[in-house]
């Protein structure tokens, strides 16, 4: 009974947490996790680059036809620094 419980909680955080993110986080999660990345990781990746670029420039960067070098290598770097954590 107290598995099903925590299952319970753990479930229902999760979709509070989500609630409380930013509708480009959500969508960058979403994209990611699609993609077969574990969401953990989706996030960390996510973090990253909101951290280098803010909310809006990232989210200037992401909704480009043509994303520069720089923002993709900083993705890619961000995505291998998370896998290692």
């Amino acid at each position: 009974m107290k598995r099903y419980q925590y299952a319970v909680l753990a479930g229902l955080a999760s979709v509070l947490l989500m609630g409380c993110a930013s509708k480009t986080e959500r969508q960058f999660i979403s994209g990611c996790k699609a993609s077969g990345v574990d969401s953990d990781i989706c996030s960390c990746i996510y973090n990253k680059l909101e951290d280098k670029y803010g909310e809006e420039d990232l989210k200037n960067n992401m909704y480009t036809f043509h994303q520069t070098d720089a923002f993709q290598h900083d993705t890619a770097n961000a995505t291998f620094q998370c896998m290692k954590e």
